[in-house]
C-alpha cells in the first residue's frame, strides 16, 4: 500500500487539471486511501490537455495514446492485474464506451475499483443536446442515470458493486450563465468495486426464450371522451412585419408561388419582407408582392457544388445581417429542416415552420409533415464490419471473426451501426454464418435511443430472412445488438448488414404543405382575438 502521508498539495497541483480540484478533499476524507492507495494503478487519460501532468499517484502509470502497445481501446495489462483503474474526465471522448469500460474492468483484481469521473450534463454542460458548449469532442452528455446505463450495458451485473454515485458541485458557481465556462466541480463521481462472481450468477442471468411470432391478441380500445372542451386561443392583432424565408437551391422557388401570393392576400397591410438566394431575387421581385427582397444564401445556387462556408458562419452573417430589426412573424417555407435553425437567429415575436415541436422548441406554430422528395424515396444502405464492435473475437475492417468458446452465454457479440434513419419501413438482413453457412443459434435486438427503445427483437432464422420494423420518428443511433446463446457453434464470420427502406408516395406535394403552412399561420393570426371551442 502507498501511505497517504507520502502525498501532499504540492503533489495534488500536477496531477490531471479537473482531479486537482479534488485532490486535497480526497486526502482528508480518505478518499484517495480507501480507493487509491494500493501498489498498481492504472490513470487513463491523465495527461488531458496539459504538460507536465503527474498521474493520480506517485505509484500509478499514465495511461495515454502514446503508452506503449495502447490503442485507445485494450490495455496492455494482464487480466485481475490492477489495484485501481483512476479515469477522469475521458470517457466522454470515448465512442464505443461499452468496450473501453469492459477492458478497465477486465485488469481489475478482485477487490480492486474502477474510479470514473465525467462532466455533469447540468453543471458542465447546461444544455439539453449536444454539441458541448465547450469541447465539440465530448460525444456524450451525462447525468447519473445515463453513466449508470453505459456501466451496466458494459458490465457483467453479477461482478461488480457500486460504492459511490454523487454528483460533485464543490465551489460550483451558480451565478455563471449556461454560455460562460462553469466555474468550480461540476462533475458524476462514480466508483465501484469489483467482487468474486458467484457461483449462481449463470442462473440469475439465464433470460427466458424469445420467439418471433406474437403471443397473444392486440384490441384497440375507445378513446376517452375528453371531460372538457379543447380551445385554440389567436393572437392579439394580425402581424405588421412579416420576414419570409425561401432558402432553397436554383430551381425550388417557383414551387413556393401559391404560399406566397396567399400570404400576402391574408395579411395586405404587412410589411413583407422575402429572404431568397440572389439566383431567385429576380422572380421574386417580378411576383410584385413584397416589399423588400433581401439576397442571402445558406446553400449553394447549386445543390451539386460544394459548400465552403460552415453553417454556423452562414447563421452569424444572418444575425449581423438583421441586427436592431424586430418581426412580427418570421416563416421558413422550405419543408427539409436543414434551414430550420434561420428562425432562431432572427428577432422575432411568432416564428412559424415545418417540423416537430420536440424538435424545434422555438417554433410558436408548427406543422409536423414528412419531405416527400425526402422521405417518401427508398434506399438501400449497407454497412461492413467496420462500422460494428465486436466483445468476442477480432475485427479487421472486412469482417468480424468469432472462434468457438471465445464468449460466455448471453454476452453481447457484436453491436452497431449507430446509423440515422427516417420515419418508414424497413428490412434488415444481417450477414452472419457459420464454416458451413448456417445462421447461428444466436438472438438478436434492434433498438434506438440509448438502447431504450426496442424496435425488434427475436432468434436468428435463416440467413436470407430479413428483420423487418417500422420507425414512426427519426432515429440518429439505430443499434444492431447480436447475444450468444448457450449452444455450442464453430467458427463465425459477420460481414455487416444490409438495411432495405421501402418507398412511399406521401400524400401532399410540396406546393400544398406549403400553402397549408400559410393557410395555418393565417388561421391563428389573421383575425384578431378569438377563442374558438371544440367540443
Amino acid at each position: 500500500m502507498v501511505s497517504v502521508r507520502k502525498l501532499d498539495e504540492e503533489w495534488g497541483l500536477k496531477v490531471g487539471e479537473e482531479a486537482r480540484k479534488n485532490f486535497s478533499r480526497w486526502l482528508e476524507d480518505g478518499f484517495i486511501e480507501r480507493y487509491l492507495s494500493g501498489e498498481k494503478i492504472l490513470d487513463i487519460g491523465f495527461q488531458g490537455y496539459l504538460d507536465e501532468v503527474h498521474p493520480i499517484t506517485p505509484n500509478a502509470i499514465g495511461i495515454d495514446l502514446e503508452y506503449p502497445g495502447y490503442d485507445g481501446r485494450t490495455l496492455p495489462f494482464d487480466e485481475r492485474s490492477q489495484d485501481a483503474v483512476f479515469v477522469s474526465h475521458c470517457l466522454e471522448h470515448i465512442e464505443d464506451y461499452r468496450t473501453v469500460i469492459a477492458d478497465w474492468f477486465r485488469v481489475l483484481r478482485v477487490g480492486g475499483y474502477l474510479i470514473i469521473a465525467v462532466p455533469h450534463q447540468y453543471l458542465y454542460e447546461r444544455k439539453l443536446m449536444l454539441p458541448s458548449r465547450f469541447n465539440l469532442d465530448h460525444r456524450r452528455f451525462y447525468t447519473p442515470g445515463s453513466l449508470m446505463r453505459e456501466i451496466e450495458e458494459a458490465l457483467d451485473p453479477m461482478s461488480y458493486r457500486v460504492r459511490m454515485l454523487t454528483d460533485n458541485d464543490r465551489g460550483f458557481d451558480y451565478s455563471i450563465p449556461p454560455e460562460e465556462h462553469a466555474g468550480g466541480c461540476y462533475e458524476i463521481l462514480f466508483v465501484a468495486e469489483k467482487i468474486e462472481r458467484p457461483e449462481y450468477a449463470p442462473e440469475v442471468l439465464r433470460s427466458p426464450k424469445i420467439r418471433n411470432e406474437t403471443a397473444g391478441t392486440f384490441v384497440s380500445l375507445p378513446r376517452p371522451s375528453a371531460s372538457s372542451p379543447v380551445r385554440a386561443i389567436s393572437g392579439s392583432k394580425a402581424p405588421e412585419t412579416i420576414v419570409v424565408f425561401k432558402l432553397d437551391h436554383l430551381g425550388d422557388f417557383i414551387l413556393a408561388r401559391p404560399a406566397l401570393e396567399r400570404l400576402r392576400a391574408a395579411f395586405p397591410e404587412a410589411q413583407l419582407t422575402l429572404v431568397c438566394g440572389a439566383w431567385n431575387a429576380g422572380a421574386a421581385r417580378e411576383l410584385g408582392i413584397f416589399d423588400e427582397v433581401v439576397e442571402f444564401a445558406i446553400f449553394e445556387r447549386n445543390a451539386a457544388l460544394n459548400e465552403v462556408t460552415s453553417m454556423a458562419d452562414r447563421l452569424l452573417s444572418l444575425r449581423k445581417l438583421f441586427a436592431g430589426r424586430t418581426f412580427d412573424l418570421a416563416i421558413d417555407l422550405r419543408i427539409d429542416e436543414d434551414t430550420r435553425d434561420v428562425l432562431e437567429n432572427v428577432t422575432a415575436r411568432t416564428r412559424a415552420g415545418f417540423g416537430w415541436p420536440k424538435d424545434f422548441d422555438f417554433l410558436d406554430i408548427s406543422m409536423p409533415v414528412q419531405s416527400p422528395t425526402v422521405t417518401g424515396r427508398a434506399g438501400v444502405w449497407i454497412y461492413d464490419a467496420r462500422r460494428f464492435y465486436a466483445l468476442a473475437g477480432t475485427n479487421d475492417g472486412l469482417s468480424i471473426t468469432i472462434e468457438p468458446g471465445c464468449y460466455a452465454e448471453n454476452q453481447t457479440l457484436i453491436y452497431g451501426p449507430y446509423c440515422k434513419l427516417e420515419p418508414a419501413d424497413y428490412e434488415v438482413t444481417l450477414h452472419l454464418a457459420d464454416e458451413t453457412g448456417a445462421m447461428p443459434p444466436f438472438r438478436y435486438d434492434i433498438v434506438c435511443d440509448s438502447g431504450n427503445l426496442t424496435l425488434a427483437y427475436g432468434d436468428l432464422a435463416d440467413p436470407g430472412d430479413g428483420i423487418s420494423f417500422r420507425l414512426d420518428n427519426p432515429v440518429d443511433d439505430l443499434e444492431i445488438r447480436i447475444f450468444a446463446t448457450g449452444v455450442e457453434t464453430g467458427r463465425l464470420v459477420f460481414r455487416g448488414c444490409t438495411i432495405n427502406k421501402e418507398g412511399v408516395t406521401l400524400g401532399p406535394h410540396q406546393t400544398e404543405m406549403m400553402a397549408m403552412l400559410v393557410a395555418l399561420v393565417e388561421q391563428r393570426m389573421a383575425y384578431g382575438p378569438r377563442i374558438d371551442t371544440v367540443a
